[in-house]
């Protein structure tokens, strides 16, 4: 063998190898499957250019090569093939620009190798190595070949720049394997015919590293991207409340001066009428101020939730939760102007809740909502005057509950009443009073006196005679199996 050979074949295993390693360490810091697939490329075409060996460990290779696994010469290319083309997808992002093609290859390839591995276990034991060499010329190359054309046709139409380093890459390698191919069978260069082969892994493997770096590059500033807005939403937010709460302040001061002017002018008859509608109007301000302020913790441990899911580049899941939240919010800005709204829509507003709640407990608590073929929209309710009893569910009886956890709701007729019920199988208010009693720092709960005075104002206004009650759930050990809260309608 030539000097040229020689150093091609040093130079070639030992960059195989390097990128294997820095690909497995990248993979395992970033999760980025483009490096996992194409430190496994390294890693097999490594393993079948070992076998060209040009060194005195040739008198170990060559014996087993020419033994019953004599196919691993054909059944290496195979592999390392198909997670060249599974690079190729995760490099892409195939599955968000081209799914249908996606999911073709990737089953093409999953048979691929599944045909190529039975045809290899059958060559080892039947020392039948024909079979595979027309399997790989006259099947395996030609289908590739059609994937490699198309492959470079739709690269061309990936919006980034990604697909200009897959088309480069396939051409300088597929330009020189093939013509290694064509030199090993007719000798038409008089050289090594792997040379080629070589220069084309070479040149191949430059092109794709720069596209991996450009590839990091993006994801980096995709991420930087996505914390910004995140970080302006919300400002864009705290300013609204701010904004929000001052008008509220100012509307606030305009009443009680509109009060004071009116207790100069009026008699004891009028005094006591606008004095009612005084606090009528007072009590709608200050519902409407907790509305806008609910649970500020809530909003922004939310936002921490979904910016985590950005940071690990899980889009799906944090495009899906911001939709959740954004609705959420809507849905409770639109009710804020109002003094009631419909039951089918306070659950609605709790489902999305509790869906953003859940991201913190990791999706353990199992919610569900029982209507039972109930016209809800014909029945008016204050607006999110579930969330504090769902949330007192949430962070008294079950956060510090072992096991499984669930909160259920649901809504039945009874006696021509509606009843609504809301029971978890938490640790019990007895248990949960005991926990804060023993905090250094006692915090009072004001959420569920402000549902009571918003039912007792309800119940004025509208001549209704809403009311709840709490049942605790005990087992016939007097054991805490959760509590029950009911809401007659």
């Amino acid at each position: 063998m030539s000097k040229t050979y020689y150093m091609l074949w040093s130079f070639v295993t030992s960059g195989l190898a390097i990128y294997f390693l820095l690909c497995m360490l990248i993979y395992l810091q970033s999760k980025q499957k483009s490096f996992l697939y194409y430190g496994l490329y390294n890693f097999f075409l490594l393993t079948y250019v070992f076998t060209k060996t040009p060194f005195h460990i040739d008198e170990i290779v060559k014996p087993l090569i020419s033994s019953s696994f004599a196919s691993y010469n054909w059944f290496s290319q195979v592999i390392y093939n198909s997670m060249l083309f599974m690079f190729y997808r995760a490099f892409l992002d195939m599955n968000i620009h081209f799914p249908r093609f996606d999911r073709l290859l990737h089953r093409f390839l999953i048979i691929q190798v599944s045909v190529a591995s039975s045809l290899f276990a059958y060559t080892i034991v039947s020392n039948n190595h024909k079979v595979f060499d027309y399997y790989f010329l006259f099947v395996f190359i030609p289908i590739m070949s059609i994937f490699v054309i198309y492959a470079l046709y739709i690269s061309l139409k990936i919006p980034s720049k990604l697909g200009y380093f897959i088309v480069a890459g396939v051409i300088f390698y597929n330009f020189f394997a093939y013509y290694s191919l064509y030199d090993s069978h007719f000798h038409v260069s008089g050289s090594e015919p792997l040379n080629f082969f070589y220069i084309g892994i070479i040149l191949e493997s430059i092109v794709f590293i720069l596209g991996l770096g450009y590839k990091v590059k993006l994801i980096y500033a995709e991420k930087i991207n996505a914390q910004k807005r995140i970080i302006e939403e919300q400002n864009e937010n705290q300013l609204l409340r701010e904004n929000h709460q001052k008008e509220l302040e100012k509307e606030l001061e305009e009443k009680v001066s509109e009060l004071k002017l009116a207790l100069q002018k009026s008699e004891d008859e009028k005094l006591k009428s606008l004095t009612l509608t005084f606090e009528n109007e007072i009590t709608l301000l200050k519902l409407e101020s907790l509305r806008n302020q609910m649970n500020p913790h809530f909003i922004f441990n939310a936002l921490n939730s979904i910016k985590v899911y950005l940071i690990e580049n899980d889009k799906e899941k944090a495009v899906y939760y911001l939709n959740k939240f954004s609705k959420l919010i809507r849905k409770i800005l639109e009710s804020s102007r109002v003094d009631s709204i419909s039951l089918e829509e306070e659950l609605e507003i709790i489902e999305l809740y509790m869906n953003i709640e859940n991201i913190r407990f990791d999706k353990k608590i199992q919610f569900s909502v029982f209507k039972n073929d109930i016209n809800l929209n014909s029945i008016k309710v204050p607006a999110l005057i579930l969330q504090p009893f769902i949330e007192n569910s949430l962070w008294h009886g079950l956060m510090l509950k072992e096991g499984d956890k669930s909160i259920e709701i649901c809504v039945s007729e009874i006696n021509h009443k509606i009843i609504l019920t809301i029971t978890d199988n938490g640790i019990g208010r007895k248990k949960a009073s005991e926990n804060v009693a023993k905090k250094t720092i006692k915090k009072e709960s004001l959420g569920i006196n402000f549902a009571k005075e918003r039912l007792d104002y309800f119940n004025k206004k509208h001549n209704t005679n809403y009311e709840f009650t709490f049942t605790d759930l005990i087992d016939e050990n007097e054991k805490s199996l959760g509590t029950k809260v009911e809401f007659y309608l």
